[in-house]
């Protein structure tokens, strides 16, 4: 059974949404039902986010919810927590909030006027990027009291790509992943974006730390690995790169031709050396439904969440024989990272073929927290490999409702 709102009791005579009000003290809440954001602190405290600024919060290991108005009417789309007091979220009209006492507060710390943002994240208490639409990118190094605008270093293409995800490495780096195969990464703190060479064009939606590197995924079953790049792989990027220069001026120098005009090569400023670059790999996830997010522990436990599926992404090194230059023709036996996607079982009665899952987070123990449409919270573990429905926010009787957008309870 669909249900699409939530009821709270409250004492004395309140008013419902659609303007009626009980004299029996019944307060009809219509609360919006899908969820997209989930990030969990520890094994006891998590938080979801969905429409209409509603966040949810456990602190028992998600037997009970607190449901919490955030202060703005938007969808939150992701959260990003440091510790247990101190966190971020991003809304789809420009907001950026922040909260210092557990989600139980929160004030806009920024405000990207008219701009969807996608995705925060944060290293420490001080140092964060969010990202969104239109290429925007923004940092903070004094725990978002002030917010600067970066920009994409030498990006050349024509329309400016939605940004849909990023992870902070650190305090210094990062890695974003958006529309049009976008995967960029600063070392600096945002001073120079290099984007890296992608084969594949197809829109990443999340990223995840891994390793060194990172995870990605998005439409069509898209799953990439994003690897600190050897100097052979890098050698092989510069080459690729070289030539698509050269067939882009070679194609401006055959229509100048044609319309009988001078060619005038285009100038190419060289960007900057930099000791770190990626080398993206493609994971064939043997799907084509959309994937919405993904989260990593640690140890590099991968889960992976979408439309109408849930899976793991293992990684091995094979062992390969590569020869290397010298006087006795040398055969060095090097590794290079394999990947394996495993599907999670659902638990019996999942109505998994008729459903997505937007959100995903994993606490360091491999228990898995998800969440997605009309209010579906779900619980599962890496041990196991399976998952259920832990609760339906919508018709849950575990949830105290604390704010709402007509003020606190």
């Amino acid at each position: 059974m669909c249900v699409l709102a939530l009821a709270f009791l409250v004492t004395g005579i309140a008013t419902a949404e659609n303007g009626t009000s009980s004299e029996q003290g019944e307060f009809q809440r219509f609360w919006p039902d899908n969820l997209y954001a989930v990030e969990f602190v520890n094994e006891n405290i998590g938080f979801i986010a969905g429409y209409s600024g509603s966040v949810f919060k456990t602190e028992d290991g998600g037997e009970t919810w607190s449901a919490i108005y955030i202060g703005v009417n938007e969808l939150i789309r992701h959260l990003s927590f440091v510790d247990a007091n101190n966190g971020w979220a991003v809304g789809h009209r420009g907001s950026i909030l922040h909260t210092a006492d557990g989600g139980f507060t929160w004030v806009v710390q920024k405000q990207d006027e008219g701009n969807y943002l996608r995705d925060i994240s944060f290293a420490d208490v001080n140092n964060g990027w969010a990202v969104g639409h239109g290429a925007a990118i923004w940092h903070t190094s004094d725990g978002g009291k002030n917010w600067e605008k970066q920009t994409l270093t030498g990006f050349d293409g024509r329309d400016l790509p939605r940004l849909h995800g990023v992870v902070a490495k650190d305090a210094d780096s990062a890695i974003l992943v958006g529309e049009f195969g976008m995967i960029a990464h600063t070392e600096n703190k945002g001073e120079l974006w290099l984007v890296s060479y992608n084969p594949s064009r197809a829109t990443l939606l999340s990223v995840a730390s891994h390793g060194d590197g990172a995870i990605a995924v998005g439409l069509d079953g898209g799953v990439v690995s994003i690897a600190l790049a050897t100097d052979e792989q890098w050698a092989e990027v510069e080459a690729i790169e070289q030539a698509l220069q050269a067939k882009k001026e070679e194609k401006a120098r055959k229509k100048a031709a044609r319309k009988k005009r001078e060619y005038v090569p285009e100038h190419v400023e060289p960007l900057p050396k930099v000791d770190t670059n990626y080398y993206i790999t493609k994971i064939d996830s043997g799907l084509t439904n959309h994937l919405y997010d993904v989260s990593a522990t640690a140890n590099n436990e991968v889960v992976v969440v979408g439309a109408s599926v849930m899976f793991k992404v293992s990684e091995a090194e094979k062992e390969i024989a590569a020869a290397i230059e010298s006087d006795d023709a040398t055969v060095e036996v090097v590794t290079e990272p394999t990947y394996t996607v495993t599907n999670l079982m659902p638990e019996e009665g999942f109505p998994l073929p008729y459903t997505w899952i937007g959100g995903v987070d994993v606490t360091e123990s491999g228990t898995i927290w998800a969440a997605g449409l009309r209010g579906m919270i779900v619980k599962g573990n890496l041990n196991d490999m399976s998952f259920g429905q832990k609760l339906n926010i919508a018709e849950s009787e575990n949830v105290k409702l604390i704010s709402s957008r007509w003020g606190e309870k």
